[in-house]
Formats: C-alpha cells, structure tokens, sequence
C-alpha cells in the first residue's frame, strides 16, 4: 500500500499516539515498510519500558498469574539485551568475553541500528535486564552444592559481571544515540558488603560520545546511597549536558547520613546545576534524614521562579530553629526557604510527604500572589501542618482539581473542612486517624464539587463499616467514577467492611478498588 502522505505528515500525526500504546504502534509497524521505518524509531526509543510490569498497576484479579509474569519479563529482558548485544562493537564483546561474560551465537541480521533510535537511558532497568540475561549462570551454580562463602564470591561476581554488562550497553548508547532525552540513574547494592559499591560504573559523563549525547538533556532522575550521591555530584553538571536543556530534575538520596554529611560541599554541584538550567519545570527533592544535605538544592530554586510547573518535597524538615537544619534558613535576608514559591508564576503542582515544620512559613496568605492563580493538586501527606491552615491554603486556589491531605486527630473539623473544598476539585485523598458514620455523612453533604474520586488510605479504613460504603454510595454515586479504599494492607484488618458491601458500590460506581497501590511512590 502506497503511503499517500509525506513521511512527515506521518511522523507528526503518530507524536499523538501515547508511547505507552504499544499495541497501536505495532498495528501501525504492519501497514507497510514506510510506516515500519516511522515506527521503529518510536518503539525502541525506550524498549525497557515495555519490559516494565509493577503489580501495583494493576487490580486483584490480575495478579493471581503474577509470578509468571515476572518470568514472561524476565525471558524478554534477555531477549531485548540480546538485540543489543548483536549491535556491540568487537571491543566490548572482547571486554566482556576477557570477564567470562560469554558472547556466542550474536545474530548478524539486525535489521535496525536499534542503539542510535534510544532517547531514554533507565541505568535501573538496564541493570535489572543484565541481571536477567544472566539469570542462565545462576541457575547453573544452584545445581552444585557450594558453600556460604562461594555463594558470596559468585554473587559479587555475577554483580560485578552485570555491572560490566549494563557498562559495555551504556556505552554502545553514548556513542550511537547522539540524543538521549531522559535520563535514570539508580542502583540499589543488593547484599549485605556495603564494601562494593563500583562507583565508576555509575559516571555516565566518562563514557566515550557522552557529551555529544547528553548535551540536550531534558529529565533527569538520579535515586543513589550516600556514598554513591558524593561521587555522583562532583560530575553533575556533565551528567546532565552543557546546554542547561534540563525541564524535569528528580534527586534521592539512600541511606542515613551522618552529621558529618552537613559540612560536605557536595550539594554546591546540585546548586550550580539547578542555576545553569534556561527552563527548569519540574522538580522533586527526597532527601535520607536530617542531615542530608540533598535540601540545601532549596536556596537555589529561586533562580527558576519563571518557569517551574511543580514542586515535590519527600523527608524534609523545615524547622529553622532547629540548629541540624540551620541551613535551610536565611538570616542574612530575613527569608524562609519556601518564600520563593509565592513568587512561582507558572506553579500548578505542590506536594510535601513526610515534611515536618511547615507551619513557620508564611508563603500561603493572600490571594493576590501568582502561584495561587494556576494551582490544580496539592498534596499534604505525613505532614505537620493543621487542617485549619490547609483550609485557608485551598480557599484561595479557585483551579484546584486535585488534593490529598490527612487530618490526623481533627475528625471534627472534616465538614467544615468540607465547606472550604473549591467546586473545580475532582480528586481528592482524605487520611485521619479514623472517621463516624456521622462526620462522614455531613462531610459528603458539604462537599459542593462534583468529585470523580476519592481515596481513603489505611489509617482511616481501619474504622470502616459496611454503613460507611453505603453512605458514599448513596451521596455520591451520581458523580463518583472511582472509590479507593485501602482494606487489604496487613496492618489493616480491623476494618468491617463485608464483601458484599463491596460489592454493592461496585454496582454503584464504576471502579471500587480495594488495594493501596494508588499511594504508592517508588521516588
């Protein structure tokens, strides 16, 4: 079949077509070899994520298979990687033959120059698929009886063999890929000698062709132990290109840091990188502890007032008066370090989880500041601030289409708290220490917004009732498309919630979902 548009008409109409769709993109692969060289190109601009299958993505009844599942991965894990390795240059199939990492049997067919179409670099899942390629040599070891100590050796090596692997793949990225687009770095050491860290394994930048690669960067996760973080940040700046093409930088730091860390100048790399940036968007900091000196990134934030999107704080303490934490206030100009977000004229996304002492800053008085006017979520999760001043925080964001918040002991205050819920809001995440049938009640019937869905995490179910699932049904079935309720958690089995009351609200409302993976956050 001839294709009667140009191929760039094609290229820009496919863009619409969510990179997710595999299913879409691959009818599209079978129309004709025109459109298989435009789709190509999409496909294994990131073919690790197709790989990727999270049980919290799904409902119960999807997972009773889930361990096969994890083999089906597992077996195309090894398959995807021996694509890569067919297109490996002879040094590094020399590097890893010379490391008994056998290369036998490449196939010579390869259609594609599959390493130049990467645009997204997950170091994680490449790992991951390393480890799965060489799952064979474990399995062979298992059929011998070894002893404490060779498992030891042949688990460091086999961690050693993989690394190498995932190291000779990078490198075939750097130098074919001319654009990577997004990059992930993050590694979990996974036994008990803390000695083995192969910090080099990690510095990307190193790599032959990196900068010419990177120069573009657009996103940037890095999630790393202690260790590897001080390593990591004395090349950031080159990680992350020379261009300053950053939009998306999400950093984690592992661990529990000593006091020490505090005087560590580390966190001056973090600093210069967010300042370099022309159009820095989006931004999450998750820091390890009080000491983790990830949170000093804040002073530097300001430099981004005119193009942040949003902002996410996980583990951080505020509190000035706090001698550990002194940093993070500025006595010199008499500003607290979340100040700056008052001035965010593009801000639509603010979120704190686990955030003590937010209480002594005053960045949410008046409506008139520019932030306020673009607000649509708003998430306090585990956080020190009272209900009251989440009320007046809301009542001046007339955009607002998402919120979570927990309540902790102010079960009271919930239908007053209703009344200040604007009429945009269409998700909202309530959590307290428990909640009547009457509060309940009254909270749904002050509640003005047509709500899609709501979630109730463990703490609150704890005090659940078949009557309490009645109750949002019957105030809120018209409008509600999705129920969250978190019954199934282990430490969450004093709940009295029946199965067949469970089943009435899925009669009710079009998903009822039982589980707790809507809370679940793996940054």
């Amino acid at each position: 079949m001839a294709m009667t548009l140009p191929t760039e008409c094609w290229q820009e109409i496919l863009k619409n077509v969510p990179i997710e769709d595999k299913k879409t993109l691959k009818s599209c692969l079978m129309v004709n070899r025109s459109m298989c060289k435009i789709i190509i190109p999409i496909l294994w601009s990131n073919p690790f994520r197709y790989l990727q299958s999270s049980p919290h993505d799904q409902p119960m009844p999807s997972r009773i298979n889930e361990q096969d599942e994890i083999i089906k991965m597992k077996i195309n894990q090894k398959k995807l990687i021996n694509v890569y390795i067919s297109c490996m240059d002879y040094k590094s199939i020399d590097i890893l033959n010379n490391n008994k990492i056998e290369i036998i049997n490449r196939d010579k067919s390869i259609m594609f120059d599959y390493p130049s179409m990467l645009r997204e670099l997950q170091y994680d899942i490449i790992c991951e698929s390393s480890s799965s390629w060489l799952y064979q040599e474990l399995q062979l070891i298992k059929e011998f009886k070894v002893t404490t100590e060779d498992l030891e050796h042949n688990s460091k090596t086999r961690e050693f063999k993989k690394l190498l692997l995932t190291r000779e793949l990078c490198k075939m990225f750097m130098k074919s890929s001319t654009l990577i687009m997004n990059l992930t770095l993050s590694y979990y050491v996974p036994f008990v000698d803390m000695s083995f860290t192969p910090k080099d394994f990690f510095l990307i930048n190193k790599l032959p062709g990196a900068e010419k690669s990177l120069k573009n960067l657009k996103k940037f996760k890095c999630s790393l132990l202690i260790d590897q973080w001080k390593e990591i940040t004395k090349d950031l700046t080159k990680i992350c290109g020379i261009n300053g093409s950053l939009e998306t930088l999400e950093l984690k730091c592992i661990g529990e840091p000593s006091v020490e860390w505090i005087d560590d100048k580390s966190f001056i790399n973090i600093c210069e990188l967010i300042k370099r940036q022309r159009s820095l968007k989006h931004i999450k900091l998750n820091c390890c502890g009080k000491y983790c000196n990830i949170a000093k990134a804040i002073s530097s934030l300001s430099s981004q007032i005119d193009n942040i999107k949003s902002l996410e704080f996980v583990h951080l303490k505020f509190n000035s008066n706090n001698s550990n934490n002194s940093y993070l206030y500025n006595d010199k100009d008499n500003n607290f370090p979340l100040n700056f977000i008052s001035k965010c004229k593009k801000l639509n996304t603010l979120i704190f989880k686990d955030c003590d002492e937010l209480l002594d800053y005053n960045i949410f008085t008046t409506n008139d500041t520019p932030w306020f006017n673009h607000l649509t979520k708003l998430v306090f999760e585990d956080t020190s601030i009272s209900p009251f001043n989440i009320t007046k925080i809301i009542s001046f964001c007339n955009k607002l289409k998402e919120l979570s918040c927990d309540l902790g002991e102010e079960i009271d205050f919930l239908p007053e708290f209703a009344l200040s819920l604007p009429i945009t809001l269409k998700h909202l995440t309530i959590d307290a220490v428990e909640i009547n049938i009457n509060i309940l009640q009254q909270f749904l019937e002050n509640i003005k917004a047509t709500l899609e869905t709501l979630n109730f995490p463990a703490w609150i179910c704890r005090s659940f009732t078949d009557q309490h699932l009645y109750i949002i049904c019957d105030k809120l079935k018209n409008s509600l498309k999705r129920l969250d309720l978190d019954l199934m958690s282990p430490e969450n089995q004093q709940h009295n919630v029946s199965f067949e009351s469970i089943e009435y609200a899925r009669k009710e409302i079009e998903v009822v979902n039982i589980e707790s993976y809507f809370r679940y956050d793996s940054w």
